[in-house]
C-alpha cells in the first residue's frame, strides 16, 4: 500500500513539473506576451492590461523597429484582448467579444471601420479644399518675390532719378 501511494505521489509530482502552468510561473508575463506574438505575429492569449503595458515597454529594440509588435500590443490593450480574465489577472470579469475565440468577425470589423471613418477610400472622403495651393508654397513664392524686388530696387531707383530729377531751389545770393 505505501508503495502504491508513493508511486501515485511520484506520478503527480512529475505531472506538475511538466505542466505548462508551472513552466509559465517562472516566466514574467511580459515575456509570455512577446513569445506569444513571436509565434505567429498575433497575440492570441488573454493578458491583463498591466502585462501588456510591460510588454510594450520591454519589447526588444529590433522587434520595435522592424515589426508591428507595438501596434499589436496597442490593439490588444484597446480591443477585446485586454480582458480581466486572462492568465495574469486578479479579477473575474467577462468579455464582450464576438466570433470564435474572442476574435471579431470580418463583417463586424468592417462595420466598426465604416462607423469610425465613413466614406473611407471613396471620393466622398477627399476634402473639398484639396485643390488649393499649399501654404508653404505660397510663403516660398512671397519670399522669392520680396528677394527679387530687393535685388532689383537699386537699379530701378537710379533709373527713376535720372528720368525725373528733383527740382532744387535756385541758389540765392547773400544779401548784406
Amino acid at each position: 500500500m505505501p508503495r502504491l501511494l508513493l508511486a501515485a505521489l511520484a506520478a503527480a509530482a512529475s505531472l506538475l513539473a511538466a505542466s505548462p502552468s508551472v513552466a509559465h510561473a517562472g516566466t514574467p508575463c511580459w515575456q509570455r506576451v512577446i513569445s506569444d506574438w513571436t509565434k505567429d505575429g498575433e497575440i492570441n492569449g488573454n493578458y491583463s492590461p498591466k502585462c501588456l503595458r510591460q510588454a510594450y515597454n520591454k519589447a526588444p529594440e529590433d522587434l520595435r523597429d522592424y515589426s508591428s509588435i507595438l501596434d499589436d500590443i496597442n490593439a490588444a490593450l484597446i480591443g477585446p484582448g485586454s480582458t480581466k480574465n486572462g492568465p495574469n489577472s486578479s479579477g473575474g470579469g467577462s468579455t464582450a467579444t464576438s466570433g470564435p475565440g474572442g476574435k471579431l468577425s470580418a463583417k463586424e470589423a468592417q462595420r466598426r471601420a465604416e462607423r469610425a471613418v465613413p466614406e473611407a477610400g471613396k471620393p466622398g472622403s477627399i476634402p473639398d479644399s484639396s485643390h488649393t495651393l499649399p501654404l508653404p508654397l505660397l510663403i516660398l513664392a512671397a519670399v522669392t518675390l520680396a528677394a527679387l524686388l530687393a535685388a532689383a530696387s537699386p537699379p530701378l531707383i537710379r533709373r527713376l532719378r535720372t528720368r525725373f530729377p528733383r527740382a532744387r531751389p535756385a541758389p540765392q545770393a547773400d544779401q548784406p
